[in-house]
């Protein structure tokens, strides 16, 4: 993972309406193996392959990695409004372990094609002759705890006409009911997205540049409090 993009804050760049049906799209993450929650996977070095998607704590996807680039061109052109997110579970709950879970969704309301900005700030892209890269962003972010997680079994991925090997390439337009149905079935339980976002910056490594700068900015700070230094 490069880390200058990382520097980069998804609010600096021009994000454009995103018009859309009703129907849901899913995609897979890699969840990480230390926590008992579903997060995605946090490499254990800044320095790492591993690109922080879904990033729920913006509440956008494909902004600060380039993977996938075909997946999130495939959901724009598709118009499709919700992303939930599919993951088999590796965490350290034995109950759930190597269960397919659904955890979240977005409501997708705004696009950005972000292919430049890939191009000057990361080490590796795959966008690289891609037409463009397309980073979604959400106004609408939810994420449920495991014993609220929709339990997505083989029979009804087939259900959905999906019958390939589940992979991180896995890609599965919904129905409107379906999408409806597990909308449903997420929005009824506690948003947990605050404590999803509290533990993936537990357990992330630290960024001993980013400490120096908010030292620094703390030292050109003026002393707080009424009482005059002597």
């Amino acid at each position: 993972m490069s880390r200058g993009i990382m520097r980069k804050s998804p609010d600096g760049i021009g994000w454009q309406d995103y018009r859309a049906s009703t129907n849901g799209m899913v995609v897979f993450y890699a969840s990480d193996p230390v926590s008992e929650m579903a997060i995605r996977e946090i490499p254990e070095e800044l320095s790492s392959p591993v690109t922080p998607e879904p990033n729920y704590e913006s509440g956008t996807y494909g902004f600060y990695g380039c993977d996938k680039t075909k997946i999130r061109g495939a959901f724009a052109k598709s118009k499709v409004r919700f992303l939930f997110f599919l993951t088999k579970y590796v965490g350290s709950k034995e109950e759930f372990k190597d269960k397919m879970l659904i955890t979240g969704y977005y409501r997708i309301s705004k696009t950005a094609d972000v292919q430049k900005l890939h191009l000057r700030y990361l080490d590796e892209c795959s966008c690289t002759d891609a037409p463009s890269c397309i980073a979604l962003r959400a106004d609408e972010v939810h994420f449920v705890g495991l014993a609220d997680a929709v339990v997505i079994t083989e029979e009804q991925l087939k259900a959905w006409g999906y019958n390939a090997k589940v992979s991180k390439q896995l890609r599965i337009i919904l129905t409107p009911e379906s999408t409806s149905q597990l909308l449903v079935q997420l929005k009824e339980k506690p948003n947990q997205l605050d404590s999803y976002s509290i533990e993936t910056k537990r357990l992330s490594p630290e960024d001993e540049e980013e400490d120096v700068d908010e030292q620094e900015e703390a030292a050109e700070q003026p002393p707080s409090g009424d009482t005059p230094v002597q």
